[in-house]
């Protein structure tokens, strides 16, 4: 009997430690789902096209109001290379790609960590902008580049990135 009482406990401590880890499993799953799918940020933007006859155009984009939005979730996406600017940095064309992380260059876009209503970044840096399509691309995770010192364009990470504006310079 004893022989007995003794399996009987260690079944049901066996399934119990089973169930336990089932639900947690189940759980950090869950959450990572929750986690990833929150959703993108709402925001109004004004452009405005500066130096329009000189040989350096520059687009200035500018946060006029809706949510404030984590910076290092930003990847500005162009049809042809553009380069980050903001009030103390000018865009540089040696620097532009077709990805450009808003916070990358030791933050010369300007924003600091959010990206908050009435703040303006410069794109620019290649000379004449018409018929550049510009995008700001908003990630539920930090954007990441590729490795190659900023040169070759950015990707984004997860499946529920979202434009949150949109132009083709005229």
């Amino acid at each position: 009997m004893k022989k007995r009482a003794v399996s009987s406990v260690i079944s049901v401590l066996l399934m119990t430690a089973v169930a336990v880890i089932l639900a947690a499993t189940v759980s950090v799953i869950a959450l990572d789902i929750i986690d990833a799918s929150q959703p993108a940020p709402s925001a109004g933007f004004e452009q405005r096209l500066l130096d329009e006859d000189s040989t350096e155009e520059r687009l200035e984009l500018t946060l006029t109001h809706g949510d404030r939005i984590r910076a290092d979730q930003v990847l500005i996406v162009s049809t042809e290379p553009v380069d980050i600017g903001g009030p103390d940095t000018s865009p540089n064309g040696g620097y532009a790609t077709v990805g450009e992380k808003l916070t990358e260059g030791n933050d010369q876009s300007g924003v600091g960590d959010y990206w908050t209503a009435g703040e303006s970044i410069l794109l620019g840096g290649v000379g004449d902008l018409s018929g550049i399509t510009i995008r700001v691309v908003w990630n539920p995770t930090e954007v990441q580049k590729d490795g190659q010192n900023g040169r070759a364009p950015s990707a984004l990470i997860g499946e529920n990135s979202a434009i949150i504006w949109e132009y083709t310079v005229k």
